[in-house]
This record gives C-alpha cells, sequence and structure tokens, in this order.
C-alpha cells in the first residue's frame, strides 16, 4: 500500500495500515473505526475503502462488501492507480461476498481467477488483513 500522495493521503493511509494492524491484534471495532477515519479524512482514498470491504467480506456482509468494492474500483480507475497488485484483491473480494451470499456460479471464477494471480494469498479463498498490508 503506497503512502504517496499530499499529506493528507499519507495520514488517510497511515490510518488504514493502523486498522490492518488492529484486525491482525483482535481489535476489529479498533480496525472499523479507523477505516472509517481515514475516509472521513481522505474520501479519494481507494486503499480505505479496500481496507473497509476487506473487513465487511470477514464479517460477513456480502451486500456492503460489494458497495464498497464498488468504490473503491471507481476510485482506483479514475486516479489511474488499478494495478497488477491491487486487482486480485478487488476480484478475490467480490468473489467471496458472492460466494457468502450464495452465488456460488458466480463466485467461483472470480476466487479461481484471483488464485490464479496471486496464489499465495488466495489459496485459502479469503484476504486476510495481513496480507493487505
Amino acid at each position: 500500500m503506497a503512502a504517496t500522495g499530499d499529506a493528507t493521503r499519507r495520514a488517510s493511509t497511515r490510518l488504514v495500515v493502523d486498522g490492518l494492524d488492529s484486525e491482525v491484534e483482535g481489535r476489529p471495532r479498533m480496525a472499523l473505526s479507523q477505516y472509517e477515519r481515514a475516509i472521513q479524512l481522505d474520501a479519494t482514498n481507494p486503499y480505505a475503502y479496500l481496507a473497509l470491504a476487506r473487513y465487511y467480506a470477514d464479517r460477513p456482509d456480502p451486500d456492503r462488501t460489494v458497495s464498497v468494492l464498488d468504490q473503491t474500483t471507481v476510485l482506483l480507475n479514475s486516479q489511474g492507480a488499478q494495478s497488477p497488485r491491487v486487482e486480485p484483491h478487488l476480484v478475490g473480494l467480490r468473489g467471496n461476498a458472492l460466494y457468502q451470499a450464495g452465488r456460488f456460479e458466480e463466485a467461483q471464477p472470480l476466487l479461481a481467477r484471483a488464485h490464479r494471480l496471486a496464489p499465495a494469498v488466495w489459496a485459502d479463498g479469503r484476504l486476510a488483513p495481513g496480507e493487505l498490508r
């Protein structure tokens, strides 16, 4: 996760990283608070939305996951920040959300693609907080 951009973006990204660390430490409420603060600070930070989508994917909250992923994709595309490192996470999280929603036929190809793109991360069919960091 690149800590580039102006001071506001860097501060927002730091909150995202702190949120991921909070999840790894078993403090999900603190993580959610940090993701929400990151978005309040910089509503155009796609990585804040990506971390939030990953958070909801673990709850499970498939509708919210997909909604936040859509926002992430819009921001990444508008900023020219879509990259091969981010793509497997977008695809895998969407597949995970569809799977949780019982839409197995739609989910399977997405999860398989995420696994092909990032096998070390998506071998288990989920994106852990430490893997996004």
